[in-house]
């Protein structure tokens, strides 16, 4: 059964990881992830970035888990297998 806090925690995932990969590219490329995104999907770039930027995803569901926030872990371990297939494909 889907509850709210799968929701939440699905969303809360993917919002981490869009802050994580962001986070990454200003601080450690010359890029801009808005404006240059056809740049770095050009060199290859885009499933190495948003892998790297999933990394504060996966520290959160370590988190939720040992907090036995069950819920919250499995919405944002289905934003990780989300964040996994769309690198496969990009």
């Amino acid at each position: 059964m889907i509850t709210k806090e799968l929701i939440f925690g699905f969303i809360l995932g993917l919002v981490l990881a869009f802050i994580g990969t962001y986070l990454y590219v200003v601080a450690f490329t010359e890029f801009n992830l808005l404006r240059d995104f056809a740049i770095l999907n050009g060199n290859g770039l885009v499933g190495k970035v948003i892998t790297l930027g999933s990394l504060l995803t996966v520290a959160l569901f370590l988190y939720l888990f040992y907090n036995k926030k069950d819920d919250w872990a499995k919405g944002v371990l289905a934003s990780i297998i989300v964040l996994l297939i769309l690198t496969f494909f990009i």
